[in-house]
């Protein structure tokens, strides 16, 4: 074992955290991404605008996630497949209608809002178990403030 892992106390519980942070990112991209073409109406082109940044930064955020699993020795979810399955949150579909920004908006607030409270707990519990994983969480939840406060800013 290398010993960047062997200083890991909890190893195979926050590759498990780390697996649902990777599920979880990897639907919010394609969600993401999904939107910045799906979106239309009154501000859709600036939502879209919106949309593709933020589905660039978690797509940053699922390799991010993935590196750091197999230096701790992990496997990462296999499959997005299985993304769902392993995340901390369930997919919400954005509506059939595109021209639905107030619901789109608030949904992906509801989104970005779960992703804060997730990693905010993460960074508590690797603060002073590995400090690896505490900065990568630590960039990934300030950049999940930063989405939740776009978004809200956009939306009033």
């Amino acid at each position: 074992m290398l010993r960047g892992q062997e200083i890991v106390k909890k190893r195979e519980d926050i590759i498990k955290a780390l697996n649902r942070a990777l599920g979880a990112e990897g639907l919010a991209a394609y969600r993401y991404l999904y939107l910045s073409h799906w979106v239309t109406g009154h501000g859709g082109h600036e939502a879209m605008e919106i949309f593709t940044k933020m589905a660039q930064e978690e797509w940053t955020h699922v390799g991010r996630l993935l590196e750091r699993i197999v230096q701790l020795g992990g496997v990462p979810v296999i499959s997005p497949t299985e993304w769902e399955r392993h995340s901390y949150e369930k997919y919400k579909a954005p509506p059939k209608d595109g021209s639905k920004l107030s619901q789109i908006l608030e949904d992906s607030l509801d989104a970005e809002r779960a992703a804060i409270s997730f990693y905010q707990e993460l960074a508590q519990k690797t603060q002073h178990e590995d400090f690896v994983t505490f900065k990568l969480i630590s960039e990934i939840l300030a950049d999940e403030v930063e989405d939740e406060h776009t978004l809200d800013s956009f939306y009033r």
